[in-house]
């Protein structure tokens, strides 16, 4: 059953799939109980032994199959976007188009033109037949239990306001799994905006490319672009990702070292340098 269809409509389907004997009885039955504006949406499982009774009840109750649906960190909000098509729960294509939507972004409380960084990264139970906009705000309800006493107006924690930390921690989350490794990615970041140096993170430089899963070339990085740190100074003009608590948090509690560059192991973890000298001997150690 979709969101928002009458109750009408849904006893004639009934009646078409050959589930109730009298659509007019139904429709009485739905009005006279008063449970006819008590419509779950949802997907139900009916058979043809159910009583007229019996099938109202199911349908404006609580007995609606739910989907288990997994967000894992650091994806986009068009993987997100995938991930729900592909279930069958949403089309795609209006999931987007709510997640760019200026009034629902105002509504949401999101100081941003997308609602890229707030679709948090959980399990969630969903009912097919749930509109997009229902299921992004449950996402981005997940977000606001998960900061606690964060508020979204004029939130300052330090040097970054709150929306700048989910920039930063998408980021984060991009750069590594380890959350072990995600304070000192975050002093990284924080030592080389107040030293005037751009940030030079990989994942910026292509996620205004999407759908893009390849490596980051070099070509990449010399791309102009509000979201790539090498062609810019400071922070991408949005979250490249939806981040998971640690990485927020990383970006809102940065470890406290000289750190200036980090280059990856080969093994998911990162070498830590604090001058060039040092970085370009780790590149030539661990990616040459």
């Amino acid at each position: 059953m979709e969101s928002g269809e009458s109750f009408g409509t849904v006893s004639k389907r009934l009646k078409e799939e050959g589930l109730l004997r009298s659509q007019r009885f139904f429709y009485y039955l739905g009005r006279v109980s008063g449970k006819s504006g008590s419509l779950k949406a949802g997907e139900y499982e009916l058979n043809t032994e159910m009583t007229a009774w019996e099938l109202l009840k199911v349908i404006t109750g609580s007995h609606v199959k739910l989907y288990r649906v997994t967000i894992p960190e650091g994806l986009t909000m068009f993987q997100v976007a995938q991930i729900l098509n592909d279930l069958g729960l949403v089309d795609q294509i209006q999931f987007l188009e709510s997640c760019w939507d200026p009034v629902f972004l105002e509504e949401l409380q999101i100081p941003s033109f997308s609602v890229e960084g707030y679709l948090y990264p959980e399990t969630y139970y969903i009912p097919r037949g749930s509109s997009p906009r229902s299921i992004i705000r449950m996402f981005v309800e997940m977000f606001w239990s998960r900061m606690p006493d964060v508020e979204i107006d004029g939130a300052h924690y330090g040097p970054l306001s709150i929306h700048e930390a989910v920039i930063m921690g998408s980021m984060i989350q991009k750069e590594t799994g380890l959350v072990a490794e995600m304070g000192l990615i975050s002093s990284v970041f924080h030592n080389r905006i107040r030293k005037g140096m751009r940030l030079q993170s990989d994942p910026t430089a292509v996620y205004d490319l999407l759908p893009y899963g390849g490596k980051v070339l070099r070509e990449h990085l010399f791309r102009k672009s509000l979201f790539n740190t090498y062609a810019i100074q400071g922070l991408p003009i949005t979250p490249i990702s939806n981040p998971g608590y640690p990485a927020i948090y990383a970006a809102l509690h940065p470890q406290k070292t000289d750190y200036l560059y980090f280059v990856s192991r080969r093994d998911g973890s990162h070498q830590f340098s604090a001058s060039f000298d040092e970085h370009r001997q780790a590149i030539q150690k661990f990616l040459q």
